[in-house]
């Protein structure tokens, strides 16, 4: 009877093992930023901001995790803004890796996207 209950004590520690053994996703970088790749996070971050069409340098998601993006204001001749004040929130977007694949996450509303064609890094 004691020889069962370690057998079965040990096998519920060894599962306990494998289920702690995920690491989660950390923060990350591009390794390299060409054309496909800003298509894709444009594209992504399209569909999770609800933007039409969102413009991105060739250096965002190069050196830092966090991007933010705002909507583009629009003004009139004399600079002030059309609609009046702006109270909508800048949308901020991490890229994050488990080592193997490359995430593009909302944080305001935390959706998360597969990349496939972005490759990335720990930062």
């Amino acid at each position: 009877m004691r020889y069962q209950l370690t057998f079965a004590a040990s096998i519920l520690m060894l599962s306990a093992c494998q289920f702690t053994a995920a690491s989660p996703d950390k923060a990350a970088v591009l390794l390299a930023s060409d054309h496909v790749v800003m298509q894709e996070l444009g594209a992504a971050i399209s569909s999770m901001s609800g933007f039409s069409e969102v413009t991105l340098s060739a250096s965002d998601f190069m050196q830092s995790s966090e991007v933010i993006i705002e909507r583009k204001h629009q003004t009139n001749q004399h600079g002030e803004l059309i609609q009046g004040r702006d109270l909508e929130i800048p949308h901020r977007f991490r890229l994050e890796t488990n080592g193997t694949q490359c995430w593009l996450v909302h944080l305001n509303s935390s959706k998360r996207y597969l990349l496939n064609k972005a490759r990335c890094r720990v930062k």
